[in-house]
């Protein structure tokens, strides 16, 4: 009989025992509730603070920006005043700022002390002038149209490119200038102008004349090439009687003469 109550007093106080220790953790849970919500909501006001809020362009650092006016550049920002340094995603603006025609790369750092936003960009390089639907404007290397209207004020001391130029230019001829671009740059036979306008007639204005190519794109390695070896043409046929050379069919080049001027009726009056 008393080894009964022993056992029933055992078993009652490892219960309380029990109790006691859940009631512990469900204080310890409570308190760890609160203080993490304590901590959210402090971050949640101090994100809120005007200390941390980008409220202008003064805000906001540009660098590595060449050719587009910084006030250009400014005035493109893809980008809402007051605006929280702790919400805006940086990544989100870069890529919205990488799909502005001129620029290539964007990066973009955020500054606490004080509150900043450090835009470094990378420029396309204009390397040619374009004339297209859009109007005038410029051609990096790989063929991107860049409208002339992203360049202005165009800065006193900065050249942009004025050679070679290329009129009619739509994105049907990017892969073709990604292939003639390094063959203008390393022809012998300077070519000045490509003119795109005839979809059916690909025409170049070089330093001997000018050269018809036809429709077909795929001979255009070997058309430069029979067009470097043109190079001399003018020593055999003066310039001025040449009306353009056929080079269509690069293995059977051909040169269209312009008609030789008719004798004038007063030359054959005789002088007493």
């Amino acid at each position: 009989m008393m080894t009964d109550l022993i056992v029933s007093d055992s078993l009652k106080n490892r219960r309380q025992a029990l109790k006691s220790q859940r009631r512990l953790k469900v204080w310890q849970s409570l308190w760890r509730i609160s203080v993490l919500l304590g901590m959210v909501g402090g971050l949640f006001w101090l994100m809120s603070r005007p200390e941390w809020t980008i409220r202008d362009k003064s805000q906001i650092t540009l660098s590595g920006n060449k050719f587009i006016p910084s006030g250009k550049l400014y005035g493109l920002l893809p980008l809402s005043y007051p605006q929280s340094i702790w919400q805006l995603s940086t990544q989100d603006l870069g890529e919205k700022m990488e799909t502005i025609p001129p620029l290539a790369r964007v990066e973009i750092t955020r500054q606490l002390f004080p509150a900043q936003l450090n835009i470094a960009v990378q420029e396309k390089q204009p390397i040619a002038i374009a004339v297209s639907n859009e109007g005038k404007g410029f051609l990096d290397k790989e063929g991107n149209f860049i409208a002339q209207s992203f360049y202005e004020p165009i800065k006193p001391a900065l050249k942009l490119p004025n050679s070679p130029k290329f009129l009619g230019y739509s994105p049907q001829y990017q892969k073709f200038w990604r292939k003639i671009y390094p063959l203008l740059q390393s022809s012998p036979v300077k070519i000045s102008m490509i003119d795109g306008r005839s979809s059916t007639n690909l025409i170049l204005v070089t330093e001997i004349g000018q050269v018809h190519l036809g429709a077909d794109m795929n001979q255009l390695t070997k058309q430069i090439q029979t067009l470097a070896r043109m190079k001399k043409l003018p020593s055999r046929i003066p310039s001025h009687r040449i009306a353009y050379i056929d080079l269509s069919n690069p293995a059977s080049p051909s040169i269209q003469l312009k008609a030789a001027p008719k004798p004038s009726l007063l030359s054959n009056i005789k002088k007493p």
